[in-house]
């Protein structure tokens, strides 16, 4: 009798045994996308890999200026290392919608969306296969650098944000479009904390049209702000955009003196200015030569005008004043009225990008 017990048990032990062997899957050639692993919370998780870590930006940390970051993570492991997995990011603004969602083929992604300055971004990462889809990383965040500043010899200032580190005379903000220069009289006046003998000045300009002004229409100038008028200044620069008032049939030109000795005014002849394009205004002075361009389609458009000579004098003013427009020369305030500014750089550096920098 107890033979036969025992005869019974071991039959069901093997029978027992071989039925869960016969439920055993072949090893899978790559991470199973059949089930989500049961440690992970994350809904709708259908691939057997680990959520990717992100480790740049750092989380909380401040992107420097001019910084375009790239997301970077660790890579998800699965079963097996081999598998080429696609990584899916998501960038979200300080309201928390997305605004960037990009599928790339490795665990890193270069920001294409143009960022706000002094903005919270946050950030995730997943691994997918095959419309299978892991579980999401942590969620990083890092802050855009300060939009505005004067720092030394070096000027930014995106004047989109209501705000302007000068001081605004005569002119309305326009949110998210720029700075307007209402009228003749009006101006944005930067003083610089220390003189910048070789740089750039530019900015970019729109609603800069053809016009009928009976004056000189600037810009944008540059001086010594010692109270001597910009007409007679010793260390004068004025970009200006003419009209067609008294036959000066509408040329770019520019005036510059250095230590009182004036370097000449090239001008490129007769323009035609559109109020709907963006224009990039750019004057460089450096080693002895100066030069003005201007770009039709913003920084990244055509030249549509270009034009230098040489200084003999360092270009040394102190203080170092810098505007948008022109006013108190001999004949009056000049300024061309109307016209729209933005993401005004000052520096012996590049020109970095700018949202809003192209249509």
């Amino acid at each position: 009798m107890q033979r036969s017990k025992f005869a019974v048990c071991a039959l069901a032990a093997l029978t027992g045994l071989a039925m869960a062997c016969s439920r055993q899957s072949a090893s899978p050639a790559s991470p199973s996308s059949t089930a989500a692993v049961t440690a992970n919370a994350d809904p709708g998780v259908t691939l057997k890999v680990t959520a990717p870590v992100p480790t740049s930006p750092a989380n909380g940390s401040t992107l420097g200026d001019g910084v375009v970051p790239t997301l970077t993570a660790n890579a998800a492991n699965g079963t097996f290392a081999a598998t080429a997995l696609a990584y899916r990011f998501q960038l979200f603004n300080d309201a928390g919608a997305v605004i960037e969602d990009v599928l790339r083929t490795g665990p890193s992604s270069a920001v294409a969306t143009e960022l706000d300055y002094e903005k919270r971004f946050t950030w995730r990462v997943r691994a997918e296969l095959s419309g299978s889809v892991g579980p999401w990383s942590t969620t990083f965040s890092f802050i855009t650098p300060a939009g505005a500043y004067i720092r030394g010899n070096e000027i930014r200032d995106p004047l989109t944000n209501g705000k302007t580190v000068g001081r605004a005379f005569g002119c309305t903000f326009i949110p998210g479009v720029g700075i307007r220069l209402d009228a003749r009289e009006s101006y944005v006046e930067y003083q610089l904390q220390n003189t910048l003998e070789e740089g750039e000045f530019s900015a970019i300009m729109t609603n800069v049209g053809n016009g009928t002004e009976p004056w000189k229409t600037k810009v944008m100038s540059m001086l010594q702000g010692d109270g001597v008028n910009i007409t007679d200044n010793n260390y004068r620069v004025t970009l200006d955009k003419r009209t067609n008032w008294a036959g000066q049939v509408s040329p770019f030109r520019y005036t510059m003196r250095s230590r009182g000795v004036d370097s000449g005014e090239p001008n490129a002849g007769p323009q035609t200015w559109d109020r709907s394009h963006l224009y990039l205004f750019k004057f460089t002075w450096a080693g002895g030569q100066s030069r003005a361009v201007v770009l039709d389609g913003g920084a990244n458009g055509f030249v549509k005008a270009n034009i230098g000579t040489g200084y003999k004098a360092p270009y040394s003013p102190n203080p170092h004043i810098v505007r948008l427009g022109s006013v108190g020369g001999r004949g009056g305030d000049d300024t061309n009225p109307n016209t729209i500014i933005r993401n005004v750089w000052v520096s012996n550096r590049p020109r970095p990008s700018f949202p809003g920098d192209n249509p």
